[in-house]
């Protein structure tokens, strides 16, 4: 029978979860506080390619303005750029509906943001982390205890059947996605909300040229959206009640087809062809205070979002950047991960967590509403919209992500 072999380290700050979040919020704080020592927890093997891992598959995020300025500071912005496809305008329409509204970003021209893959995204981070030998990284391992101390946090990882390892450090952030395990570890508590439909994802082509617009089309079960990509194609999100899920992922591509034809109309041409089909259930899901002692959740972690209006990445993305400049701008090292660190952070978060969830909520439970008050009511706002635009103004800078991102509760903006 084998010993197992109990290993102790230290290290300033574990981040557990390797995808999107983890990594970028590694990046961040390598980038702004290089003599930080970060270990980054993977739970998936390590790949042989590059840009393998399967955080970053063949899906796709639409990422705002704001975002992008983020990725430039970080200097990923050059290499993603290349494959990224701008979104120019947003068609918004209620179906059998009149409401229809086409926001445009103001005169300066910049796009309202981009969309990228995944993989792409994937490749570029996993070089620039590469440079970073402050980050640590590892594989097949997942955080399964935590112990709390006043000056640090113990972390107890499963790897290899021999090893078992323990993790002094001042600061735990969780970047493990929705129902994450860190967060019941650190004892962050979230409440949730079940919206009864599902999303379902593919890649999509049509016969007309996107011309950089992405739709945002309202139907009986929800938002369904087609974001632009490149090769004239659409990464497509469309909410389907459960109930009807499985029958629509059972039909073949041209079934697939006719059934999003009839469901979206022909604004954006006839559909073509139907790439991979996946699908994830839709929940609200929101940490009620996402910093605990000496643990923080950042993304997903913290606060996973219908992905009506693509604002869910968007907002994990300002978590990350603020909570790294927030440990750069600490005077002593051992000041992080303390209470008066952790809050700072958290007021200046609170108020563009609160809005930016209230509003994505209310979007979706206000055009997922049939009763006829409220159908009168958002044609009437979308036509208002309409004819005028600066209605929009607040749609157009929530949908662009460009904020002062230290702004507090107690502030007025």
């Amino acid at each position: 029978m084998s010993k197992t072999t109990e290993q102790y380290l230290e290290t300033d700050i574990i981040i557990v979860g390797a995808g999107m979040a983890g990594c970028l919020q590694a990046l961040a704080i390598a980038k702004k506080s290089p003599t930080i020592e970060i270990i980054l927890i993977d739970n998936n093997p390590e790949q042989l390619q590059k840009g393998a891992h399967p955080g970053f598959d063949a899906r796709s995020i639409a990422l705002s303005a704001g975002s992008c300025q983020l990725l430039e500071q970080l200097g990923l912005w050059s290499a993603i750029a290349q494959s990224a496809q701008p979104i120019d305008d947003i068609h918004i329409s209620d179906r059998h509906r009149l409401g229809i509204v086409d926001l445009e970003p103001p005169q300066s021209g910049q796009p309202f943001g981009y969309v990228v893959e995944l993989q792409n995204v994937g490749m570029a981070l996993q070089q620039q982390l590469a440079l970073y030998p402050q980050i640590k990284r590892f594989y097949n391992s997942a955080l399964i205890n935590t112990t709390k101390q006043v000056d640090h946090i113990v972390c107890e990882l499963s790897g290899d059947r021999s090893t078992q390892q323990y993790i002094k450090t001042k600061l735990c952030i969780a970047a493990d996605g929705a129902n994450s395990h860190t967060n019941q570890l650190l004892s962050i508590h979230s409440t949730q909300s079940d919206y009864g439909c599902s999303a379902v994802i593919a890649n999509i082509s049509v016969n007309k040229t996107h011309q950089n617009r992405a739709y945002e089309r309202f139907t009986e079960a929800g938002p369904l959206a087609l974001l632009p990509l490149s090769d004239n194609r659409y990464s497509l999100v469309w909410s389907i009640k459960n109930s009807d899920l499985n029958a629509l992922l059972e039909l073949d591509e041209q079934g697939f087809l006719d059934k999003l034809q009839q469901a979206f109309g022909f604004r954006a041409g006839i559909f073509m062809k139907a790439g991979r089909r996946d699908s994830y259930p839709l929940k609200l899901s929101k940490a009620d205070r996402p910093i605990t002692h000496r643990g923080v959740a950042i993304g997903n972690a913290a606060h996973c979002l219908h992905p009506v209006m693509g604002q869910g990445f968007n907002l994990g993305m300002r978590d990350l950047s603020v909570l790294a400049g927030v440990i750069a701008q600490l005077d002593d090292i051992k000041q992080l991960g303390e209470f008066s660190m952790l809050d700072r952070y958290w007021l200046a978060r609170q108020r563009d967590h609160n809005t930016t969830i209230t509003m994505t909520d209310s979007i979706v439970r206000i055009f997922s509403n049939n009763d006829w008050p409220l159908v009168l009511g958002r044609t009437i706002a979308l036509q208002a919209i309409s004819l005028f635009p600066s209605l929009g103004t607040p749609i157009v800078k929530q949908a662009k992500g460009q904020f002062n991102l230290f702004i507090s509760e107690n502030k007025k903006s």
